[in-house]
């Protein structure tokens, strides 16, 4: 069982660290300084080890090795997915205006960073599934939200994809939040890795009585492709996300969704953002 939240609280110079690495500006040189400081804790620490602080008014236990998302959060929030989280938060003031209870879907949510930091901007006023198919990230997913009592994100250990079925995990050792999925095509009798259940995305919505979406963040590795293609085939308009938050790989999703009427919101090095 783990350990409760605070049990892993950062020591002295951890926190020296952390506090001179979270005031760092955001740019190239503040980036470089800060892997130079973040060293003098992660070079002490053991890969399993985490750390207990908060973020956006949350409590989180943060592993700052072998999860670039966990690292970054950890020691840099202000330079964390800036332009996504401004953009997530526009659109949770949107709902609000006008009334409306605040849908998010995380696909891919690693340890739970976005979902949580639309938990702590909408309050109650919001309901989030997160989408992790890692049963070691999901524990560490489930450790934050079960450390901060009445948020709502709803947990779903499986993996989307084109199909029902069942995939393997391609699990990347040096950053978790590289791992992919594999579909399982009945000639590897010896696969012994980590199995894990897939499903169609409209499928799940369905079921959960989802009527609209808000916001949708998708990074999974370059299969975006077989979440998405079936999802807007499939579901009608009244369902598709009012903002996208994609991880982009060349041109094809910009190119994809304008085609049905999105428009780019922003861009940054990592993601693409597209509204309706």
């Amino acid at each position: 069982m783990a350990q409760p939240y605070g049990a892993l609280a950062p020591s002295l110079i951890d926190n020296v660290v952390i506090s001179a690495t979270s005031k760092l500006p955001d740019n190239w040189l503040g980036l470089r300084l800060s892997i130079l400081l973040r060293r003098v804790v992660t070079l002490r620490l053991p890969a399993d080890s985490g750390l207990d602080v908060e973020r956006w008014g949350l409590r989180m236990r943060l592993y700052p090795r072998r999860n670039g998302c966990e690292k970054g959060a950890l020691f840099t929030p202000q330079m964390y997915e800036c332009f996504e989280r401004r953009e997530l938060a526009a659109e949770v003031e949107r709902a609000k205006a006008a009334g409306r209870r605040f849908v998010f879907i995380d696909i891919g949510a690693n340890v739970g960073l976005f979902s949580l930091f639309v938990a702590s901007y909408a309050d109650a006023n919001a309901r989030i599934l997160a989408f992790e198919p890692q049963p070691e990230i999901v524990s560490r997913l489930r450790f934050n939200i079960d450390a901060n009592p009445g948020i709502a994100i709803q947990v779903f250990p499986f993996a989307l994809g084109e199909i029902n079925g069942v995939v393997a995990l391609d699990i990347d050792c040096r950053d978790q939040g590289g791992t992919r999925t594999h579909r399982l095509n009945g000639h590897e009798p010896n696969f012994d890795g980590i199995r894990v259940e897939c499903r169609r995305l409209l499928d799940v919505l369905i079921e959960e009585g989802i009527q609209y979406i808000d916001a949708l963040k998708i990074d999974v590795e370059g299969d975006e492709a077989a979440i998405l293609s079936p999802f807007f085939k499939d579901a009608p308009e009244t369902l598709w996300p009012r903002l996208l938050v994609i991880e982009e790989i060349g041109d094809r999703w910009p190119a994809e969704l304008s085609a049905i009427g999105y428009v780019i919101a922003e861009r940054t090095k990592l993601n693409v953002m597209m509204r309706r």
